[in-house]
């Protein structure tokens, strides 16, 4: 420590004499300037967050102002910069916090205390577990952005996936940012920016550390995403499709995003999640296959296909009453026949009402997938009893 305790048993000015000192500087050796802290006086600053903090400059060091290769450390360059440029508020992370005594000495030893800005002391953004202060690393560990955009460095190890890059909206990056440590005192949680800006106030920023929590980031995205316009998402939806080989007009795409916003989270995830509305079904769920279809029920099986051939117009009601009439007509249960249709429409049993599919996927294309659905059945039927 280098503080008015031990200042005078090191090598420096007021150690040595006038002659020695002279005899230095003469020969050009290097040397730094340091901040001579008063003794036995009490600093006060009233910080805007943590209100008023008290330092003893008997427990501040003497800190290096000016390195020995003529360039100036933070603490000289931070506050004549500030002072220049007439700087009104300091609002910096609470690492800096011990640091504010020497810098409220350093603004009165340059007669500028009058002019000096107020201090507002930031709480620190924690790793998701709660347990230390989060760092750039944090997001290749737990897997999530730390920036807001992508930073491609030589390394791999180096670089990023920011923010942007993920899909996230800059309304809902915004809105995440905003709780980090602060909160209004009311239920809400969406905010415009001029809400954002109304709202805010430093008097209501925590003082403890806020925990960085990626699914709330998520949630957020997600009800922008809810609220946006579903032409504009179509609009997003285009290229992502494109690069996949889909090609889709933009009501067609305004319809997908209509009935899949609310499942998922990220743009991307419509075009992964709902792939089902571009191509024919990949995959189905055996489980359900295995649950639910019954291999003596195959020919009225095959007379709700071709029921399903002869709804006139092909819309969603019309084909809701249907599959009711005919389930009514034929004694079966909703679990009879709904995952059955599901199934062979989308291939799982998560999804948007499968009568909005249906009506979008059109006549032609539903009755073809619950041909090669039914024939899949089958065979998984049978090699369930084999």
């Amino acid at each position: 420590q280098y503080n008015s305790a031990t200042r005078m048993q090191m090598k420096n000015s007021l150690s040595l004499s006038d002659a020695e000192v002279k005899e230095w500087l003469e020969s050009d050796a290097k040397y730094t300037i340091r901040f001579k802290m008063p003794e036995n006086q009490s600093v006060t600053v009233n910080d805007l967050i943590r209100k008023e903090v008290t330092f003893q400059t008997n427990e501040l060091d003497d800190k290096v102002l000016m390195k020995s290769d003529g360039l100036p450390t933070y603490h000289l360059a931070n506050i004549v910069d500030d002072h220049l440029m007439k700087i009104t508020h300091v609002i910096r992370g609470e690492e800096w916090l011990p640091s504010t005594g020497l810098h409220v000495m350093m603004y009165r030893a340059f007669g500028w205390e009058d002019t000096m800005p107020q201090f507002a002391h930031l709480p620190l953004i924690l790793k998701p577990n709660g347990k230390g202060k989060l760092s750039k690393r944090d997001g290749k560990k737990f897997g999530f952005p730390v920036f807001p955009l992508s930073w491609e460095a030589e390394k791999e190890e180096d670089s990023f996936t920011g923010f942007r890059e993920i899909g996230f909206e800059p309304q809902a990056v915004n809105n995440f940012l905003l709780f980090l440590g602060w909160n209004p005192g009311t239920e809400q949680e969406l905010f415009s920016m001029e809400e954002m800006i109304a709202a805010f106030s430093l008097e209501r920023v925590g003082k403890s550390g806020a925990r960085f929590d990626y699914e709330k980031a998520r949630w957020f995205n997600q009800q922008y995403l809810i609220h946006k316009d579903n032409h504009a998402i179509a609009k997003e939806l285009l290229p992502l499709i494109q690069q996949k080989g889909y090609e889709a007009s933009e009501d067609y795409l305004a319809k997908v995003a209509e009935m899949l916003k609310e499942r998922v989270h990220f743009v991307t995830e419509i075009v992964e999640q709902g792939y089902y509305f571009f191509e024919p079904v990949k995959e189905y769920h055996e489980k359900t296959i295995r649950k639910r279809w019954k291999p003596d029920r195959r020919e009225k099986m095959d007379d709700f296909a071709k029921m399903i051939k002869n709804i006139t117009p092909f819309d969603a009601e019309n084909i809701e009453r249907a599959v009711k009439q005919f389930m009514a007509d034929n004694e079966l249960g909703f679990g009879d026949v709904l995952p059955i249709l599901r199934l062979a429409v989308s291939g799982t049993m998560k999804g948007p009402s499968v009568f909005d599919m249906m009506a979008l996927l059109g006549q032609e294309e539903v009755a073809q997938r619950m041909e090669i659905a039914y024939a899949y059945f089958d065979e998984v039927k049978a090699r369930a009893f084999e």
